[in-house]
């Protein structure tokens, strides 16, 4: 599915839209009447005409799904700018006594592992869990944004949307440039490996990924001596049960799987709203969509050439109607 930047192309037309409109609410409905007057977007789907519109309620729950997602979107950039603030802001006394130069920061690390490997040691143990401290559960796997969705793995972590895989691997504190970081990712593989203080590599995922991804659309970031974030879409809009294949799989009746309406297939959308309006006749005591069905069918018996009943008004309630009836 497409990310917001991907629309960029469209925003100065939109912003041309807006400001001769003024008011959100104006521009709203220009778009709206768009859809109304060019599209067949409010119309409702039926049997005798199946070539336009959405099945009943598919439209609404669009509109409805695009404000979550954006407004999701929303949430998570104002809580990453303000847990990045927060970071910062801890992390300032410490920049403003050590803050190296370039040359320093290649410098520190070489100091450090000659004269005391101790340290060293102690903080790549820090940046990778021992296997006793690791949550084991997905009920705690899912209180961790790093691995929402997904796992806890000895050497990274990795959680996922529908749409989009997302890996997180702490690193030591010496790693500081992009240079002492390789990722490569394929069609369905993936390898990360990382350039120690002592120009040794460490390769900390080399492995088969379980289904294919968008390799092309991979993008990964370096956050200076704390972790490396790598993104990764999805080649089929499903849930991975694992990363790689030789993972242990989670449990996927214990993941939260939010899925925008608008994100599905339409013949996906059809069976939803199909189940949707099946319950809502059935509470109501109406016929259900597969009882729906067949009295179109009698109907056209109903009032042909030598019928007893032509002439006369379709009573459903002389026929009784079983779910397997019509597929």
């Amino acid at each position: 599915m497409a990310s917001p930047t991907d629309f960029q192309k469209y925003d100065s037309a939109l912003l041309g839209i807006l400001q001769h409109e003024g008011e959100v609410t104006k521009f709203l409905d220009v778009v709206f009447g768009f859809l109304f007057r060019k599209t067949d977007f409010y119309h409702v789907k039926t049997e005798e005409d199946p070539r336009y519109g959405f099945p009943e309620g598919v439209a609404e729950n669009m509109i409805k799904s695009h404000f979550i997602k954006y407004k999701g979107v929303t949430e998570r950039m104002v809580r990453a700018a303000l847990e990045r603030k927060k970071e910062n802001e801890a992390k300032a006394p410490d920049n403003a006594e050590t803050a190296p130069t370039e040359s320093n920061a290649e410098k520190a690390p070489a100091e450090s592992s000659d004269n005391d490997p101790k340290p060293q040691t102690s903080a790549s143990t820090s940046a990778e869990p021992s296997t006793n401290e690791m949550p084991k559960t997905q009920e705690a796997f899912q209180s961790n944004p790093e691995s929402y969705n997904g796992a806890v793995r000895e050497k990274y972590s990795w959680s996922q949307n529908y749409e989009d895989l997302d890996i997180v691997i702490p690193v030591d504190k010496t790693i500081v440039k992009t240079d002492q970081v390789k990722v490569d990712v394929g069609k369905k593989s993936i390898y990360v490996s990382i350039v120690n203080a002592s120009g040794e590599t460490d390769v900390v995922i080399d492995g088969e990924l379980t289904h294919e991804v968008r390799w092309t659309e991979t993008t990964w970031s370096l956050e200076k001596g704390k972790c490396i974030t790598i993104s990764i879409s999805k080649n089929v809009n499903f849930w991975f049960k694992a990363l790689l294949t030789n993972e242990d799989e989670i449990d996927l009746k214990k993941i939260q799987p939010e899925r925008s309406m608008a994100d599905m297939a339409p013949d996906e959308l059809a069976v939803i709203n199909k189940l949707q309006f099946d319950e809502k006749q059935k509470r109501l005591g109406l016929p259900q969509s597969h009882e729906l069905k067949v009295h179109e069918m009698l109907k056209q018996g109903w009032d042909a050439e030598g019928s007893p009943f032509k002439g006369q008004e379709f009573d459903p309630k002389m026929f009784n109607i079983s779910p397997s009836s019509v597929q």
